[in-house]
């Protein structure tokens, strides 16, 4: 009944993450600031609560660990980056999709760098997921949909929204790497700071504004920071670390999935038949690859 219990609370937990994660194209886009700026804030806010979380914890980082963790935060901070400006040229759905198919980038980084011998099922879902996000990019662009102003733009956005999930695959792997032996919350407020001076180097060498105008302005930032980075963060971390790999994915489908219809709603970025195969594709392409590897 205990592991029961357990398994219900970490999937909970997983799920809630990933429905509140979905939040997050949405606060970018209705954000004042740039992209950039706006990634700033959300590290920002979030990082009293990370260190209180991480004070809270007995497993702290040793000198190379930190080391390995400032590096996981700076891949993250490129990762974020990258979606983040994906969202001024493509919809939601597609840099939402396309930033998720890290796995296959891990399983890639994992072959190459740790000699890890993939099967079979990462090559069929590979392939699956990348047909998948083809079809997005042209479903996109035969129905130009997004706040792409020509038809270059939204390829690009596509194409940023694809190579974030190269960033989140090797912070992914540091992460795996470091396994048990440092607490969640130290991970997360070494990787968020991380993030965070990145970003700022990264809004002041673009020229972004800092702050923003109106109370909204604020409070669209506090939210990215409280709810997302921390809060639907922390709850996935929770929850992944609990569950089955093929399992938690699943679970995770639930963050663009929440994304599109957010974005649906308040940007009128609806989803065609051609997007949908699309994105059943990529999810289910990503699915293989991680079941194949759990």
């Amino acid at each position: 009944m205990n592991e029961r219990q357990g398994w219900t609370g970490a999937a909970a937990a997983a799920l809630g993450g990933a429905a509140l994660l979905g939040l997050s194209p949405i606060g970018v886009r209705l954000s004042e600031l740039g992209p950039q700026a706006t990634n700033l804030w959300r590290f920002l806010f979030a990082l009293p609560i990370l260190a209180v979380w991480a004070l809270a914890s007995r497993r702290t980082p040793s000198a190379g660990q930190t080391g390995w963790l400032l590096l996981a935060g700076l891949l993250f901070g490129f990762e974020i980056s990258l979606w983040a400006e994906a969202l001024s040229h493509t919809t939601v759905a597609n840099a939402t999709l396309l930033s998720n198919m890290t796995p296959i980038f891990a399983a890639a980084f994992a072959w190459f760098v740790f000699k890890e011998r993939p099967r079979a099922g990462v090559f069929w879902g590979g392939a699956i997921a990348l047909t998948g996000a083809v079809t997005l990019a042209f479903a996109r662009a035969s129905t130009g949909a997004g706040p792409a102003q020509t038809v270059e733009q939204g390829w690009y956005g596509d194409a940023l929204g694809f190579a974030s999930a190269v960033g989140y695959a090797g912070y992914l792997l540091i992460v795996r790497h470091l396994g048990g032996r440092v607490s969640t919350g130290a991970v997360m407020l070494i990787a968020t700071a991380a993030a965070a001076g990145y970003a700022l180097c990264l809004s002041l060498a673009l020229g972004e504004q800092l702050l923003p105008q109106t109370l909204n302005g604020w409070l669209v930032l506090l939210g990215l920071g409280v709810v997302v980075q921390a809060g639907a963060q922390g709850l996935i971390a929770f929850g992944v670390a609990r569950l089955p790999i093929a399992a938690s994915t699943v679970m995770l489908w639930m963050q663009p999935t929440t994304a599109a219809i957010w974005s649906w709603m308040l940007f009128s970025e609806a989803l065609g038949p051609l997007a949908l195969c699309g994105a059943a594709l990529v999810l289910a392409g990503v699915f293989l690859v991680q079941r194949a590897r759990g």
